[in-house]
């Protein structure tokens, strides 16, 4: 007996394996198996049954650990269920609706088989899924202070192992490693700065702001070691020093003489002859720099 299926305009021809083209959708009947027709199989028991599902979602997902994931395996010709091994742990699917979710506790690239099934068969794909490591957080201090001239040194620290460093609006002579996250060098300029710290993995970039106060360099007095005056004559000696000092001092001054503390004149007239050894003393907020003046006096 020859099987004949008529399916909207084609007559199928099982037996002959021929294709008739008909006006109109026809019944018939068949008893033996035939393949893929399009969307379905036909099977000897005369059934029409969808084919296979095709999982047609994407082939990569990825999230950071410790937060909440949602992935959704879609898949064509009308999947009852659906299916994954391979899941990070924390992750699960649902048979149903094919949602994976969960928080993932493990930082890992995994590869995920994905199924998608009917009555026809299971469909598979493989999907890679990335669990990144939570963003790194800056645990290092907020601030630090540095001297032009004299060497610079702050580590950026940061939890969930960061792979690499960087630093914006540091201070002229200063650099960061991107990859130990030291940052180094002399300061060429005094003054605050406010720089950026970063610290970046897989995950994310952790930031902080990082204050950084830069001192001028120590004064230098330059002016001379030795002077020389006379009892009854007006004395005057000019602290004179580099460094942008704020306020000087001398000890030991001979008596009569006195030091202005904000210009550094040292002036007045000697009462007492002899030889005195003076400190002078200039200081800036970088700190004191001092020098030994002998100052003779002598009679009149």
């Amino acid at each position: 007996m020859k099987s004949l299926l008529r399916c909207k305009t084609l007559l199928i021809d099982l037996s002959l394996g021929a294709l008739k083209r008909l006006p109109q959708f026809q019944t018939g009947s068949f008893n033996q198996a035939f393949g893929l027709i399009g969307w379905f199989a036909i099977l000897g028991s005369g059934n029409l049954l969808a084919a296979v599902p095709a999982i047609t979602s994407a082939t990569t997902a990825t999230g950071p650990i410790g937060v909440a994931f949602n992935y959704q395996i879609i898949a064509n010709n009308a999947p009852t269920s659906f299916g994954a091994t391979g899941l990070p742990t924390g992750l699960t699917v649902s048979p149903t609706t094919g949602l994976i979710s969960g928080t993932p506790i493990t930082a890992a690239a995994n590869s995920v088989t994905l199924q998608a099934s009917n009555a026809s068969g299971t469909g598979t794909k493989i999907l890679t899924l990335t669990v990144n490591p939570a963003t790194p957080v800056i645990s290092s201090a907020n601030s630090a202070s540095g001297q032009v001239g004299v060497a610079f040194s702050y580590q950026i620290t940061a939890n969930n192992t960061p792979t690499s460093y960087s630093a914006t609006g540091l201070p002229a002579g200063l650099s960061v490693s991107a990859t130990t996250g030291a940052i180094s060098g002399k300061p060429t300029m005094a003054g605050p700065y406010s720089a950026t710290i970063n610290a970046k993995n897989a995950g994310g970039t952790g930031s902080a702001t990082l204050s950084i106060n830069v001192l001028p360099a120590t004064p230098v007095i330059g002016s001379a070691a030795t002077a020389t005056g006379q009892i009854g004559v007006t004395f005057s000696y000019q602290i004179a020093a580099i460094n942008l000092p704020t306020s000087f001092n001398a000890t030991g001054l001979p008596s009569g003489l006195t030091v202005d503390t904000i210009a550094g004149l040292i002036s007045g007239n000697p009462t007492i002859v002899g030889t005195s050894t003076v400190t002078l003393s200039a200081t800036n907020a970088g700190g004191t720099g001092t020098k030994t003046l002998t100052i003779t006096v002598n009679p009149a």
